[in-house]
Order: structure tokens, then sequence, then C-alpha cells
């Protein structure tokens, strides 16, 4: 990571699932969990077994003050997923 990036850790629920929505939803690492037929992503799995300062917590989930929250292991799924302009902050409600 850069000086200026840092890992990302939603500060609420909702603002965790609404990030998670618009990029786990439609990445082909956690289809099989979105379809019901497999288990989640271990990279999101990670974000909740583990605290933000644990050396186990994903790297690729990052944030900074240009391009805002993401993920960077982000790929999209075969299902028409689609890449997220990572400028689209995920805003707490």
């Amino acid at each position: 990571m850069s000086p200026t990036t840092h890992a990302y850790r939603p500060s609420s629920g909702r603002e965790g699932m609404d990030f998670m929505e618009r990029w786990c939803g439609c990445c082909r690492r956690d289809a099989a969990f979105q379809a019901g037929e497999g288990d989640s992503c271990e990279i999101a799995a990670n974000t909740m077994a583990f605290d933000v300062d644990d050396p186990e917590y994903p790297k690729e989930w990052v944030t900074d003050a240009t391009l805002g929250p993401r993920c960077t292991a982000f790929e999209p799924n075969e299902t028409g997923g689609t890449v997220h302009d990572a400028r689209q902050e995920v805003m707490p409600l």
C-alpha cells in the first residue's frame, strides 16, 4: 500500500453491506456464495474474522482520499458484473 492508502474497514454494518453489495455482489470471487452454492470469498470472510490492525486482515480492502474504499482483488463475474468506479465512495448512512 502507498503511504496514503490504508486498510479499509466499514464503520457500520450498513456501510459494510453497501460495500459488499457494490463489490462482492458482482465479483467472481464471491459468485458461488451469491448464488447460494458455496462459501463466501475468503477476503470478505477474513474482514469479519480479523481486526483491521491484525496482520491477517486482508490487504485487498483499502481506502484513500483519492479513490475511496475498494477491493483491489475485484474480478467481474461471468453473469454481467461490472467494474466499479473506485472513486464512488461508500458513504455511511
